[in-house]
């Protein structure tokens, strides 16, 4: 079985790391077969996961993607070439995945301390007959704050009523954080784990962020804090002055 952690983020967005300092913390301490950069609204750790991938062979592999704030809350893109724009529809951002190939899975479901995808957006998604308006996972093991308060209520009703395939991902913003969430799928390589979601073949697990890991997360909050409220923002804002500039 391979073993993927599949959100990650990176000083690209509100992580604490660059992708080389994580891609050398998963070469050299941790077993993961796949990681997967999901920066909040960005592409450009992925594609500086690709650059560094050009460059040297690692042991592990490695899937493009993003967690994309659409207007009912994030959604991980995972597998994806390009951007998908924030601030749609749920429905047109899962259009937009599907298009490239990717997939969409809901990460920290339904979670009230995070914007997150509500119990009423799944199920609306779920009896949506467009053929391109569909989940493809549902994050069962997020050990943050934010994925233990509905942790149990996601996997009550995934085994009642969405019946989703799961998956597990750290949500780390810090080296020691990667691999604490992860899926297990049959293969070794991005493409095996997609293949393995879509077949219904993943498996979460994990570990609950201990203290010692709480105490850590609350030592660089402020730093935290500063990326995720002023820095980031002031990148998107540049940019679109760029845009229409």
């Amino acid at each position: 079985m391979g073993k993927a952690d599949l959100h990650i983020h990176s000083e690209h967005s509100d992580g604490m790391a660059s992708v080389a300092e994580i891609f050398e913390y998963v070469e050299q301490h941790t077993d993961l077969d796949l990681i997967a950069i999901t920066d909040h609204d960005m592409f450009d750790g992925a594609r500086a996961a690709l650059e560094l991938l050009a460059k040297r062979k690692y042991r592990f592999d490695v899937l493009t993607g993003m967690e994309v704030t659409t207007r009912e809350g994030h959604l991980l893109a995972l597998g994806i070439s390009k951007p998908i724009k924030s601030l749609q529809r749920l429905d047109w951002s899962i259009a937009q995945i599907h298009e490239q190939g990717g997939v969409a899975v809901i990460p920290h479901p339904m979670s009230w301390l995070i914007r997150s995808v509500g119990q009423r957006g799944i199920l609306r998604i779920l009896n949506d007959t467009a053929p391109e308006i569909y989940f493809d996972g549902i994050e069962a093991m997020n050990p943050s704050i934010a994925g233990q308060v509905t942790v149990a209520k996601t996997k009550r009703l995934n085994e009642t009523r969405f019946h989703l395939p799961e998956t597990g991902g750290s949500d780390a913003h810090t080296l020691s954080m990667i691999g604490t969430g992860v899926t297990y799928f049959q293969g070794h390589t991005a493409q095996d784990l997609l293949n393995t979601l879509r077949a219904g073949g993943t498996r979460a697990d994990g570990h609950f962020w201990t203290r010692q890991e709480v105490r850590e997360l609350a030592r660089i909050a402020p730093q935290q804090s500063y990326r995720a409220l002023v820095k980031l923002p002031a990148r998107h804002l540049r940019r679109a002055l760029s845009r229409h500039g």
